[in-house]
Order: structure tokens, then sequence, then C-alpha cells
């Protein structure tokens, strides 16, 4: 999932939205407190890979998958072992997959749900005793192509908002995660090509990273 892949598809795994496209308009703070956003347990993952990179200073590392490929995720503040990890080790990690947040059509009222929802963060489902809050990262750009059978959706980058370092640049075509939930998929259909957008996703975040070697 990075630089190769990254760069032009992202291939950036799960997906969901809650989103609509005809959008009240909010002051940040109102919109905000009306929504509780939640990483559902539906996008839990438990898998074998190898610590390729570790990244102390936004605490991330960098794991390899078998089936995945390369894939960076924040380590959430219950990876309490995350300072003695080291490159190269074999890990089971119990961690939350990508989730988009919002899928909407660019206007004053969707820029501002956006800057709300980056302000709050999202919590996950079933981890009560976790204190961080889920960063929650921004993309806009113009639309490209959208797949409706598959739930996908292209857009040429306009914000540099992507979470992984190198952000891609603004022009680059990049291919969205996954759209699943039933809000996502109707606003999928709202949308055509050309159009400008405004996405929210939070971060692939592990809350668990047990050492096997």
């Amino acid at each position: 999932m990075f630089r190769t892949n990254r760069r032009t598809t992202l291939k950036l795994l799960g997906g969901a939205a809650l989103t609509a496209t005809a959008l009240p308009v909010l002051s940040n703070q109102a919109a905000a407190q009306q929504e509780d956003l939640v990483v559902p347990n539906s996008l839990q993952n438990f898998k074998r890979g190898t610590i390729h990179s570790m990244h102390p200073e936004v605490r991330s590392f960098t794991i390899i998958w078998e089936d995945l490929g390369r894939v960076k995720m924040k380590a959430a503040d219950l990876v309490t072992n995350y300072p003695s990890l080291k490159v190269g080790n074999i890990v089971d990690v119990h961690w939350y997959d990508y989730m988009d947040f919002l899928i909407a059509k660019k206007t004053p009222a969707s820029s501002a749900r956006a800057k709300a929802m980056m302000a709050q963060g999202a919590r996950l489902e079933g981890i009560p005793d976790a204190q961080q809050r889920i960063r929650l990262w921004q993309m806009d750009g113009m639309s490209t192509k959208i797949d409706v059978p598959t739930n996908t959706l292209f857009l040429i980058n306009a914000s540099g908002g992507e979470p992984d370092r190198p952000s891609p640049d603004s022009g680059e075509v990049i291919q969205m995660p996954q759209i699943v939930t039933a809000n996502g998929k109707a606003a999928l259909k709202t949308i055509g090509p050309g159009e400008q957008l405004v996405t929210v996703f939070s971060q692939q975040t592990a809350i668990k990273a047990t050492v096997i070697r």
C-alpha cells in the first residue's frame, strides 16, 4: 500500500460514510456536538505481520502483511509496548481499518462539517478505556471517476490531506477507500465526474501489538 501502489491508487482499506448531498448550515461547534463519530467494530482486524519501519515522532509503524503489502497505521494509547517495538518484529496486531466519515459535494456547509469532524475526532466502538480520540484527516478534490458497482471514488487531490508521509501532491489522481455504508453508497450515486468534493476519513489505528518474535 505504499509508494508504487499508494501514489497512484492509495488502496486504502475499509470505508464508510456519514454523508448527505444536502447539508444544513451549522456552526463548527454545533455540527460536532450533533454527531457521535464512531469507528464500528465491523472494521476491526486481527492479523500477523512484520514491522517494516517505526515512526516514533508520530507514534506509528509500517507493517508488512502477506496479503495486503505494506500498511502504515497509528498506535493508539492502548499499545503500551510501542516504545519497545522494533523493526523486524513479527507481531499480532489488533487494529481498526480506515473509515470515511464524509463524502459530499463541496459547499460552505460541507466544508464546515468537515472542519468540525476534524476538530472532534472519533472514538472506537467497544473500546471504553481508550483515552485517545482517533484522528481524522481530510482530502478534497475534483472527482474523475465514480465506480458505483464497486463503491469506489477517484479524485484529483487538491488538499494534500492524506495522512501518510510524504503526502500526495496536489493534482495527483487518488483512489479513495471503498465505501461500504448505506449513506455512503447513496451519496456516491449522486456524484458525477468533474465535481468538487470534500471527504473525511479516520486513520488506520492499532490498539494492540503482541510480539511473537
